[in-house]
Order: structure tokens, then C-alpha cells, then sequence
């Protein structure tokens, strides 16, 4: 709605996890590459745990674009409340062999040999499990800690990515067998203020802003960060905001002033005076 106002070609703080919009903090950085080594290097299993909105799911889109599709098969779920049998049953559906068996003992034979297939011909099935915090069975974890038994020549068959919100950890700590083969444990953590200016200035280049210098004021930034806690989901929404509201006021400078009165409307603050 604003972006002929800014000269931008396309939205530049939407909410869907657009890998071309991801800003790489030295946190997000480092679970990318951390998530990259586990999965090309065969480690098995690797977890990225952050809170909501740090950019959990963009990073692992991000990772799946780096994936060469000719070595990797990608098994991406996105909502986990399953059972085991239909955590089995989803996988095989993905790698184009679905059936309607619900025997666990039939499904695991079923998964085992189509991952030796794809072994034989070169390639490795990463399994991607999103909002893995929202996994309600500890059978389930037990499921995806036996899948890591697949293995041939002492090479795992399949690689388990889990992404999860703190309450992911006491789950996997409720499962051992499964918490000890992680070989990788990432954290993300909030942006600081720099971080903020740098990743909402990212977003607005990504969108096609030519500006020499970013249209948020230092002290725009600051309030957007400590408003947002260095979210960068909330940070993005509170920007979005401000830039209709600059839009509506003929204004190419984005001050303190104009952002809490963004957030003040944003919160309800206003509504409630």
C-alpha cells in the first residue's frame, strides 16, 4: 500500500518466512551454519530452539535453500500433534510412497527400505520437523529417535532437524535416548538495538530502497527494540505500521515521536486513554 510512496517494488516487512528477507545476525548466522553442518556432514540430529518470532522457520528455509535437491530429500512438517504411526505415515507420503497402513511394524519396514533406495542412488532424506514444541507424545519423540537407527555403513539414512519454542527443551529432556544423539543444539537469541537497525534497513534494501541511509532515526530504532525486545516478527510489524502511518503523513523521516505513537496505537494504549 505505501511502497510507490518508497519506491519499493514489493512489501518489505511481511510476515512470511521469505529466506531473501532474512537479516543474519551472528546468532542467526551461526545456527545456520551450525543446522548445515549436521545435515551435510551426517551428524544425525540437530535442534534449533529460540522463542517466538526470532526467525526459527526462516532460518531452516533458508537452509533447505543452500540443500542441493539432487543429494537431499526434504521431509518438511509443519504441524506435529501426530501420533507416531502418523508421523510415519506423513513421512511416507512426502517421499511419494504413501499408503494406508496403519501397522507401525509395516510403516517402519516400508520407510527403511525406501531410505536405502534413496541411499543407493545417492541421496539423503532430511526430515524438518516445525513447532516441534507442540509434539504432545513422548512416543512420538521415541519415533523420531528410533528413525535415527536407520543407518548404513555407520552413515545415518536420515537427518532430524527439530525447530521449537523454549518448552521444547523439558520434552526432550523427558526423552534421553533421544536429547544424547543431538549432535547439534542451537539457540537463537533477540537482536540488540544494532542488530534492529540493521535488519529493518536489510529488509528495506530487500524491497528495493535506495536511500543512502535508513528512514528510522536512531531513536526510532531504539523504541522499536525495546518495545519489541529484539523480536524481529514484532519489530517488523511495528515498522510495517510506521510506514503506512509516514506514508498518510507525507513524512520520509521516521522519528521516536511517530513510532511510539505507532506502538501507542499498536498496544491499544491510545484506545484506552
Amino acid at each position: 500500500m505505501y511502497e510507490s510512496f518508497w519506491g519499493l517494488t514489493e512489501p518489505p516487512f511481511s510476515l512470511t518466512p521469505d529466506p531473501r528477507f532474512l537479516y543474519m545476525s551472528r546468532s542467526h548466522e551461526d545456527a545456520l551454519m551450525m543446522l548445515h553442518y549436521a545435515v551435510t556432514r551426517n551428524k544425525g540430529a540437530a535442534v534449533l530452539i529460540g522463542d517466538i518470532g526470532l526467525g526459527k522457520t526462516t532460518v531452516s528455509r533458508k537452509l533447505l535453500d543452500l540443500l542441493d535437491p539432487l543429494k537431499f530429500r526434504v521431509v518438511l512438517i509443519v504441524n506435529p500433534i501426530l501420533t507416531p504411526v502418523q508421523i510415519l505415515q506423513e513421512i511416507l507420503d512426502q517421499l511419494d510412497a504413501p499408503t494406508a497402513s496403519r501397522n507401525r511394524q509395516v510403516l517402519v519396514s516400508d520407510l527403511h527400505d525406501l531410505l536405502l533406495e534413496c541411499y543407493e542412488r545417492g541421496q539423503r532424506i532430511v526430515l524438518m520437523i516445525d513447532e516441534a514444541h507442540l509434539i504432545r507424545s513422548a512416543n512420538t519423540l521415541e519415533e523420531l529417535r528410533l528413525l535415527l537407527n536407520c543407518q548404513m555403513n555407520d552413515q545415518f539414512l536420515i537427518s532430524l532437524v527439530l525447530l521449537g519454542q523454549n518448552e521444547l527443551r523439558p520434552k526432550l529432556a523427558r526423552v534421553p535416548a533421544l536429547e544424547q544423539r543431538l549432535a547439534i543444539r542451537q539457540t537463537l537469541r533477540p537482536l540488540d538495538v544494532t542488530e534492529t537497525g540493521e535488519m529493518l534497513l536489510h529488509r528495506l534494501r530487500v524491497a528495493g530502497f535506495t536511500g543512502e541511509h535508513s528512514p528510522f532515526t536512531p531513536d526510532a530504532v531504539f523504541e522499536i527494540q525495546k518495545f519489541s525486545n529484539g523480536t524481529p516478527r514484532l519489530s517488523s510489524q511495528i515498522a510495517d505500521n510506521a510506514m503506512l502511518v509516514s506514508m498518510g503523513q507525507r513524512v520520509q523521516t521516521l522519528d521516536a515521536f511517530l513510532v511510539h505513537g505507532v506502538i501507542a496505537e499498536f498496544t491499544g494504549e491510545r484506545v484506552a486513554a
